[in-house]
Order: C-alpha cells, then structure tokens, then sequence
C-alpha cells in the first residue's frame, strides 16, 4: 500500500519541517521514492522543490 497510513496533513507537515527529502523520508520510516510518491499523491511541495523554488525567486530578484 502506497501511503501506510500517512494521510495529506502528515506529509504537509513532515515537508515542511524537514529541510531536505531525505530528512523528511527519515522521519517517517520510508524510503526517499516512497516520500516522493506521497508527496506527488497528495499535491504537496517537497523540501526539495521547495529550496528550488527560493534559489529561482532570489536568483530572479537579484537580475
């Protein structure tokens, strides 16, 4: 079973918690692929995709 229990509340939280996906997986017992998949189930941003999106904004507002 993909989520294990884990519903969208504990993913958002976990992601946003966390500051990197391995982290995050860490915490819940499961694998990095399988944080990934919830993450994608749920339509939550990883720390991730998260620490992109902040570098791309900062990169942009400093050109």
């Amino acid at each position: 079973m993909l989520s294990r229990g884990f519903d969208r509340e504990t993913i958002e939280r976990v992601a946003r918690i966390y500051k990197s996906n391995q982290d995050a997986s860490m915490a819940l017992g499961i694998t990095l692929r399988s944080f990934g998949r919830l993450c994608n189930k749920y339509d939550v941003e990883t720390p991730y995709v998260k620490r992109l999106r902040r570098a791309h904004a900062a990169q942009s507002q400093a050109a």
